[in-house]
């Protein structure tokens, strides 16, 4: 598998970021801003009222747990 650049991201949306790949955050839980940015970077979609982390957002979380 190929691997690209680890995304940087500040320590909020880091921990929206975890927090959606552990309990599947709902919207009004994680500020509009990181939400956009995680969006825009292709973490994270829109699933009905929650939040799930895209294929992208996988990787990256799986990079950050071993750093």
């Amino acid at each position: 598998m190929e691997r690209g650049p680890l995304i940087e991201l500040s320590p909020q949306e880091t921990m929206a970021l975890i927090g959606i790949a552990d309990a599947g955050v709902w919207v009004d839980t994680v500020s509009e801003k990181e939400l956009d940015r995680l969006h825009m970077l292709g973490l994270v979609e829109q699933r009905g009222i929650s939040i799930g982390l895209t294929a992208i957002g996988i990787r990256t979380i799986a990079r950050l747990k071993h750093r």
